[in-house]
């Protein structure tokens, strides 16, 4: 059986995380006034917002590179249960999404001049606010477009991290047409001055759970869409057409900076996922990068049932503590 449709077979001792039954308990309450919520300015005078937490016995640092349209805030729930494991923990929310700066007129619209910047902001974010606060065992954790930015930046600085770790990683975006077609139609499209959305493209619009592509969890869908709605600064649409052509491109980089990964690379792919393409992930499995299938898990693994979360962060975290 190749290692692109193994599936997860969990020690005899598991862990049990949050449960989807209890949202925002007392306890995790509690461990989010502890954490640091900051920011800090890029070379280019963007300020980008973080959060962080030092555990007192610490067993390594942690730091989240969150997917498109993501902040920091979406991942409390994730925050906490991998603070229990005994983890310091950064995440920072990308330009242009979450509490960081916006870079369009519209602040809707999701945008990147060139996607590379994201990889020079988590670069600059790592530099300047982690190796300062953290010095022992650094982890990368991602998902989605955030799983891209961090598989780009192991390419780049091969040295920083032990170990990598990524959810449904943004190795390509599942498109209606053929990528070569969708490319060439939003480089068309493209508005150099002025960016535009792709075609439909639109602002914020929270979809109801019955039409939703994220989850089967209501529970924690429910409590995703809540807290985008009492901080609606939070909120963003639709990627624009230059966001797509970088993505593609950036995307099909990935692959093989995954398939070339110079230290052990994890990716956990969502059995049921139709965000981003699973055979594009299948197709960066190689030396170092593994590949965990979670079934009955949409693209927002961690956002998923108690089930699948659950093995996926029993794989998350024994991975991690094997390397």
């Amino acid at each position: 059986m190749s290692i692109a449709s193994e599936t997860y077979m969990p020690n005899q001792t598991t862990t049990s995380f949050s449960s989807e039954h209890h949202l925002n308990s007392p306890e995790q309450k509690v461990f989010w006034q502890q954490v640091t919520q900051s920011s800090f300015k890029t070379r280019d005078d963007i300020t980008l917002a973080y959060a962080r937490i030092t555990h007192p016995e610490s067993i390594g640092t942690i730091v989240i590179s969150s997917g498109r349209v993501e902040s920091y805030l979406k991942y409390k729930e994730l925050m906490f249960d991998l603070y229990q494991q005994g983890y310091s923990l950064f995440a920072i929310d990308h330009r242009g999404q979450g509490l960081s700066a916006r870079t369009t007129a519209n602040p809707h619209q999701g945008y990147i001049d060139k996607f590379q910047r994201y990889v020079d902001d988590f670069a600059e974010f790592v530099t300047k606010v982690v190796k300062p606060q953290s010095h022992e065992n650094y982890y990368l954790v991602g998902h989605s477009m955030g799983g891209a930015i961090g598989t780009l930046y192991l390419s780049q600085y091969p040295a920083t991290f032990k170990a990598a770790a990524f959810s449904a990683p943004m190795y390509g975006i599942k498109l209606p047409l053929p990528k070569a077609f969708i490319r060439g139609l939003a480089s068309l499209l493209d508005n150099a001055k002025r960016p535009n959305y792709i075609l439909g493209g639109k602002d914020y619009h929270a979809e109801p759970f019955d039409k939703n592509d994220l989850t089967h969890c209501k529970l924690r869908y429910d409590d995703y869409r809540e807290l985008y709605r009492q901080h609606p600064e939070l909120q963003l649409g639709s990627p624009t057409n230059h966001w797509l052509v970088e993505s593609i491109n950036a995307a099909e980089q990935a692959i093989d900076a995954a398939r070339n990964s110079k230290l052990p690379l994890l990716i956990l792919q969502a059995e049921e996922d139709t965000i981003v393409d699973n055979s594009a992930q299948n197709r960066a499995v190689n030396g170092l990068c593994k590949l965990i299938k979670i079934p009955y898990a949409r693209h927002e693994i961690f956002m998923e049932r108690d089930k699948p979360r659950n093995l996926a962060l029993n794989a998350l975290c024994d991975f991690l503590k094997a390397n």
